[in-house]
């Protein structure tokens, strides 16, 4: 029996090494950053705006066609012109064109298509770059509330510890007849109400690594040992330091301002279309043809015909010797060729005026981003500073309430040694072990809302990406 149990032991210890997973917070932002649904769309997006890119895409490169087509009839003719081919005629016809267009100017309307293909392409940057901080920091955020909810278990578990030492030591108190059944039911249901807190905790734990799951984009069932720590580790930040890199450095403000360009470039695109262009168009033709009729043909054979008389005299006829032609089936072929160059300006004079609408329509869309530029500075401006406090008051909670759970651990012990020596009561006792529950609890949980609210700054601020721990 006890072979047994060892062999289970060994495989059950077997399979909780291979179903666990250790996960560091850099490990955990690697795979969500390559699972992501939101960041790969996004990723693909980017090399639909790098392909387009190009100055084929703008206008410049010529455009350069080649086309044939194939043409075949059967006409039964009886002509009115002597030189037609009278009865059936089947002809076959193959034509071929190469042909090459060229825009020599445009308006300038070519460089400003290119510079707008630049644009988009970095907007589309941008957008990828913003899906890809939303995601960091949700997976960040997601790591730590892992993290805390770990540690409220550990605190959860201790708390419960020590309820099964006094509940074991009143036990034994009672045995010795130093206690009564009432101090026994009271340790018990501190014992029972501190193991359903951890029963809870676990179930919120377990929640937490199935939600960083959700993240990551990996199986849901998926368990980790977390690695990392929640550790409070206090920044000093200057106010002005953080604006400056908020203004310079947000992707948000920082796509506004593509953006901006683009309608910029929009603009000009719309200015081009009032001057005239000029395009060169140039090729070759071609064409093979073929003809199956019946074509009079020459047999080999002479005929005598009579024209006339000498002086009229039947006695002297004159005759003339005539090759004799019959009509035979015969086909025909035949090509011809040639070449074309030709240049065309296009000057547009009137159009009910809808390139002067186009143009000033454009103008007012540039400034309506501008004052879209306008108001998201001010609002993050007023994100960064509600997030600068919020971050120098968490803080200083974190300090408080370190303090606090430094004090609580120590009156702890001190109330756990009077309890021992009869002189605290167990109400009392039960009430120092709450406190420093509790002190530890919020302990953490300040250190989570700072490093929540840290993340926060650095994303205001542009450097989350950059800053993010590399795996």
């Amino acid at each position: 029996m006890n072979r047994l149990l060892g062999m289970f032991a060994i495989l059950l210890f077997t399979f909780c090494a291979h179903g666990q997973d250790t996960l560091s917070l850099a490990r955990a932002i690697s795979i969500g950053l390559r699972n992501n649904f939101d960041v790969r769309i996004e990723q693909m997006r980017v090399d639909i705006a790098r392909n387009n890119n190009t100055w084929g895409q703008a206008g410049r490169t010529p455009t350069i066609s080649l086309s044939g087509n194939q043409n075949n009839s059967v006409v039964q003719r009886k002509p009115a012109n002597p030189f037609a081919v009278a009865g059936r005629n089947i002809a076959d016809n193959v034509n071929g064109q190469l042909d090459v267009q060229f825009l020599l100017f445009g308006g300038f309307g070519v460089r400003m298509n290119k510079g707008r293909l630049e644009e988009l392409e970095r907007l589309s940057d941008g957008n990828a770059a913003f899906v890809m901080e939303t995601t960091l920091q949700a997976i960040i955020l997601g790591y730590y509330q892992a993290l805390l909810e770990k540690e409220r278990l550990h605190i959860l578990q201790n708390n419960m510890e020590f309820s099964k030492e006094r509940y074991d030591w009143v036990k034994l108190r009672k045995e010795l007849g130093g206690a009564i059944a009432f101090d026994v039911l009271q340790e018990q249901n501190n014992y029972l109400t501190d193991s359903a807190n951890v029963l809870r905790q676990e179930l919120a734990y377990k929640n937490s690594l199935r939600q960083l799951n959700l993240l990551l984009n990996e199986n849901l069932i998926k368990s980790y040992t977390l690695v990392d720590s929640l550790e409070y580790q206090h920044e000093n930040y200057i106010y002005e330091d953080l604006r400056a890199k908020m203004v310079s450095s947000n992707t948000n403000l920082r796509n506004q301002y593509t953006n901006q360009e683009i309608l910029r470039y929009t603009t000009k695109v719309a200015q081009a279309a009032s001057y005239p262009t000029l395009s060169l168009n140039f090729g070759g033709t071609g064409s093979l043809d073929q003809l199956n009729a019946n074509f009079r043909t020459n047999t080999g054979n002479t005929i005598q015909t009579l024209t006339g008389y000498v002086n009229g005299d039947q006695n002297f006829p004159v005759f003339n010797d005539v090759n004799e032609t019959v009509l035979l089936p015969q086909t025909q072929q035949g090509n011809s060729y040639g070449g074309y160059a030709n240049l065309s300006l296009r000057f547009n004079i009137f159009n009910g005026g809808q390139v002067k609408r186009s143009i000033q329509n454009a103008r007012v869309q540039e400034k309506i981003a501008e004052l879209g530029t306008d108001k998201l500075k001010q609002s993050l401006e007023n994100d960064l500073l509600a997030n600068f406090d919020l971050y120098n008051l968490r803080n200083q909670l974190v300090s408080i309430e370190l303090t606090k759970l430094e004090a609580a651990d120590l009156n702890l012990e001190l109330a756990n040694e009077r309890y021992r020596n009869g002189a605290l009561s167990a109400i009392d006792l039960r009430i120092v072990q709450e406190n420093a529950r509790n002190a530890a609890l919020e302990a953490y949980l300040a250190i989570f809302n700072s490093i929540s609210t840290k993340v926060g700054l650095i994303r205001l601020t542009g450097g989350l990406i950059d800053n993010a721990p590399k795996d």
